[in-house]
């Protein structure tokens, strides 16, 4: 890409110039029709400590432990004298503290009650808790995890967290596994959980790898597709007591990266995925392995954010609502999910309703992924909108003279002599939205012809995460240090106003951690994320919302991504 000092275009002023391209961007908009949907995977929220990054053979806790009482049990009578000793007690004094502060902290090693955060107190309605801010925002908590030294570092790098146990019984834990195989490599979480009364579980642990490449780059070789999943099935075969495998559930959830390949390359791979799946003693049938839609993913991320705030627990059986709505917005698409009151099943078209399950209970859910309005298709497709226009775009901020690349197609990225304009962008930020196509109920259509949803108990509240989170940040509505935070439709507009004002050298110093290549288009971004909800999303009159990075799970911040779902639903 290419920057200018000036725009490529002449005008004889600065309204003449706002006039024509208004003029210009009506009615010559249409929708980018093929859009690579992304993966919501975020990171990897482990439970048991501060998340470990390291090689395929992490820290093994446990044989450490065993070497060291095999060691110190000689020893023990010699230590006891050793001591008492005068020097023993100097040097105690002086190194108690740092010893103390260095120790492990097991996950569940004790029992307290956590204080709500932000967000945990903006789910369930209770008060803050003293020492936040008037924000409401809560930073998160820095959790010290028992570390040994790796046995062997290898080159095939993968990324490897177990957590510690807690003090209940093995025999009574159940175990899910789950493998999320994205477009860029495989990963497996074996879920364990503590059974409670009711059918609640209680997260005990989150063993999880990775692996790269993804399933997607053996499209020639299935076999040796499959044959790449063995190192992860083995962390599920050390984690899995050999009494419990053939009750615990074993899954394969392909995303983006299958999606993609032509032909019957993705089922090839599927085939022999199964075929491998099916000689391990875990629980396993032909819909255990599956090419996921963003549907199934925005189900599935619901169900673990409500899990993880302590939603699920609360349902009573009588139809009353306690579940948030989560809006994810993605690079490819935007996911909207939340809980239907049982007087709107019925009535809802086919297609938008799931069933899922937790804890005991049933939830109806809607979910609707909107394929091609993700963040990095938006862009493309408001830059269809304005391509007519021989002035620029209203989206992208002055002095800018450059080019858009998505899904393989190349899009002019233009200012206009006047620089960015947000009345103007806002207009072709709906244009692009197609909030005037129809839908299966008229009068009730959200955006790009899909019905959205009827406004109630379970879409009252709503979290938003990934992109949105992300722009949040660069503008100052949260911080890096913080896990979540609550703001506004209203303070949204507000910053994307604001962006659409200044220029492109301004945008560089203006802003926190914007990405070069993303510096072009925050007025863009940000006119977006406000005109998603205000007008796409515009049934559910959301005004105030939570913005989530992590959840905080028993004083433990965890990440909210839909394999933890998926592994609840299958229990």
């Amino acid at each position: 890409m290419r920057r200018n000092g000036t725009s490529s275009s002449s005008m004889s002023g600065t309204a003449t110039a706002a006039s024509a391209a208004q003029s210009a961007y009506k009615n010559n908009g249409t929708l980018l029709a093929s859009s690579r949907p992304h993966g919501l995977y975020h990171g990897h929220g482990q439970i048991g400590g501060t998340t470990t990054t390291t090689t395929r053979h992490a820290h093994r806790v446990n044989r450490a432990r065993a070497l060291a009482l095999a060691i110190g049990a000689p020893m023990l009578v010699f230590a006891s004298l050793a001591m008492f000793s005068p020097a023993a007690r100097a040097s105690r004094a002086v190194g108690g503290r740092a010893a103390n502060d260095g120790r492990a902290l097991e996950f569940g090693a004790f029992e307290r009650t956590a204080e709500p955060t932000t967000a945990a107190a903006a789910a369930t309605g209770k008060p803050k808790p003293i020492g936040l801010d008037d924000v409401g925002r809560v930073e998160s908590p820095v959790v010290p995890m028992e570390t040994a030294a790796p046995e062997k570092v290898e080159e095939t790098t993968t990324l490897t967290t177990t957590s510690s146990s807690m003090g209940v019984g093995a025999e009574s834990r159940k175990y899910a596994v789950v493998i999320d195989a994205g477009s860029t490599g495989s990963r497996i979480h074996v879920f364990t959980f503590e059974p409670r009364e009711g059918g609640a579980l209680r997260l005990l642990n989150d063993d999880f790898e990775a692996i790269k490449p993804g399933l997607s780059s053996y499209k020639d070789d299935p076999t040796a597709a499959a044959a790449s999943l063995k190192e992860l099935l083995a962390v599920a075969m050390k984690a899995v007591p050999e009494s419990a495998r053939e009750k615990t559930s074993i899954e394969l959830r392909a995303t983006a990266g299958l999606r993609l390949l032509p032909g019957q390359s993705a089922r090839n791979i599927l085939d022999e995925c199964s075929k491998l799946l099916g000689e391990y003693p875990f629980k396993f049938d032909d819909s255990s392995v599956s090419i996921m839609d963003g549907a199934d993913e925005g189900a599935y991320q619901w169900l673990t954010m409500n899990y993880l705030l302590g939603n699920l627990a609360d349902a009573d059986g009588n139809g009353d609502v306690h579940t948030v709505a989560a809006v994810d917005l993605g690079g490819g698409s935007v996911q909207l999910a939340y809980q239907v009151v049982p007087e709107h099943v019925d009535s809802a078209p086919d297609g938008y309703v799931t069933k899922l399950k937790a804890m005991g209970n049933s939830f109806d859910v809607y979910t609707r992924s909107h394929l091609g309005h993700g963040l990095m298709a938006a862009r493309a497709a408001i830059l269809n909108v304005t391509s007519s226009s021989d002035f620029g775009s209203p989206c992208v901020h002055g002095g800018y003279d450059g080019e858009y690349v998505y899904a393989g197609k190349t899009y002019e990225a233009k200012a206009l002599a006047s620089g960015s304009d947000h009345d103007l962008c806002h207009k072709a930020v709906v244009e692009a939205l197609r909030v005037d196509a129809p839908c299966e109920k008229r009068d009730e259509c959200s955006f790009n012809g899909a019905w959205g949803g009827t406004k109630a108990q379970g879409s009252k509240r709503v979290y938003l995460s990934s992109y949105l989170w992300d722009r949040a940040v660069n503008v100052g509505i949260v911080t890096d240090e913080e896990i979540d935070g609550r703001s506004s439709v209203s303070e949204l507009k507000k910053h994307a106003s604001e962006a659409c004002s200044i220029s492109l050298d301004e945008v560089t110093t203006k802003y926190h951690g914007v990405e070069e290549k993303d510096l072009p288009f925050m007025c863009m971004d940000l006119t977006f994320a406000h005109a998603l909800l205000a007008v796409g999303f515009k049934r559910h009159e959301w005004e105030d919302f939570t913005l989530v990075k992590q959840i905080e799970y028993e004083s433990k911040p965890v990440e909210a991504a839909w394999p933890l779902g998926a592994a609840l639903n299958s229990m």
